[in-house]
């Protein structure tokens, strides 16, 4: 059953439902409206009531709304999902660029895409995968052609949602991203606003707006302030919703494949706002918080000082596991001590500041007669220390730091 509230898209299983004799042989005229549970507790919180029994059905009499039955609504099943949870089966578009070469065998967008096969059907799922190349003149001349054409083929931006991944390697001293070969075959990068805007070129880029984007690529892109800003840039005019990225130097894209389930379910299928819910499905991953820094870059509107016009900008966040003895402020200690070469020797870490007073955590060698010490600095604000779990003076958790 439909809820028939404006702007509600829940529908509620009706084998969960007991509808009262008395309506069920008109339950589908078009005078029946029901509501569901969610929007019951909704109309309650904004009331700041205390909790009322549940009346699903009313009715509607010369354009009054009166209560169909004078029994509430007994619901017969239990609470297996979040109450805002909803099933979202609105067209969804899947696009994985792939860097000339790269192998995609088991690949993360194929392992999302499975995943939401059972929920959709071959008219309501649409993937693609596209190697791309565009290292050369000529090269970039075909790449615009081949985005007229796949744009062509994707056809009427109807989707519900729109995801993209983008697999490429960055260069590491400056976060540029590899763009094609040129004709000798050496590979050839370019600034990610470049790179973004020659991806999403033509009739490609109006589909980007709106969109979610995965940069599965290593941590360079994010590593240095002017790759950030020229991603930024290009963020700014192609105006996707959301991008991440990750920070691992050498990244590991099957790391997040329980992230990418996560997404898919809570974010797809659920219709949670990715923003709202990052966190949650950071929580859930497995192997990623050990492993990489995420990066969330949301492009919002905001109203100038003086001005009643609303100006876009990138709003970047940059989240960091945390674990009070193996990773002090988000950073990872390394597995053999610098001086004596023993394996996980650190000590529980300690506040502490540097010669220059700069706050941050001391972590101590326990290997006999060595004793080196390992400083890890406090990171800049603002930030905010997410914990997750305090036990036997422990500590784990996220680090939220905004404005990157």
């Amino acid at each position: 059953m439909a809820c028939a509230n404006s702007g509600c898209p829940r529908v509620v299983c009706d084998v969960c439902i007991d509808i009262p004799e008395s309506i069920s042989d008109n339950i589908s005229l078009s005078e029946i409206s029901f509501k569901c549970p969610a929007c019951h507790e909704k109309e309650e919180r904004a009331a700041r009531s205390q909790p009322m029994p549940y009346f699903a059905f009313t009715r509607t009499v010369q354009g009054n709304s009166i209560l169909a039955c004078n029994e509430p609504t007994f619901i017969s099943g239990v609470c297996e999902r979040a109450s805002k949870s909803q099933v979202c089966g609105g067209p969804i578009l899947i696009v994985h660029f792939i860097f000339t070469g790269l192998n995609v065998r088991g690949s993360v967008p194929r392992v999302l895409n499975t995943a939401l096969e059972e929920y959709h059907s071959e008219q309501t799922l649409c993937y693609l995968e596209v190697f791309f190349d565009f290292g050369t003149h000529r090269k970039l001349r075909c790449w615009l052609t081949e985005a007229e054409s796949l744009a062509a083929t994707i056809g009427v931006d109807i989707f519900q949602q729109k995801i993209f991944f983008v697999s490429v390697h960055s260069e590491v001293t400056r976060g540029d991203l590899f763009a094609g070969k040129d004709e000798q075959g050496s590979d050839v990068a370019v600034s990610p606003k470049e790179f973004m805007n020659y991806l999403f070129s033509g009739g490609l880029q109006p589909l980007i707006c709106g969109a979610t984007v995965f940069m599965l690529s290593c941590g360079p892109l994010v590593a240095f302030p002017e790759s950030i800003s020229s991603l930024k840039e290009a963020l700014l005019e192609l105006r996707p919703a959301y991008t991440i990225a990750f920070g691992a130097k050498c990244f590991i894209s099957a790391v997040i494949k329980s992230f990418i389930i996560a997404f898919g379910v809570g974010v797809v299928i659920q219709g949670h706002d990715f923003g709202e819910v990052f966190k949650d499905l950071l929580d859930v991953s497995i192997e990623l918080p050990m492993h990489t820094d995420a990066y969330i870059f949301q492009v919002k509107e905001q109203t100038t000082s003086g001005d009643s016009n609303n100006a876009l900008r990138v709003c970047g966040t940059r989240y960091s596991w945390f674990h009070s003895h193996r990773r002090p402020w988000g950073t990872p200690l390394p597995m053999s001590c610098p001086k004596c070469s023993s394996i996980r020797s650190w000590s529980p870490s300690k506040s502490s500041e540097d010669q220059s007073g700069a706050p941050g955590c001391i972590s101590t060698c326990r290997s006999p007669a060595c004793g080196f010490k390992y400083f890890s600095y406090q990171p800049q604000a603002p930030y905010e220390i997410i914990k997750t779990r305090v036990k036997d003076n422990e500590a784990k958790g996220w680090i939220k730091q905004t404005g990157v």
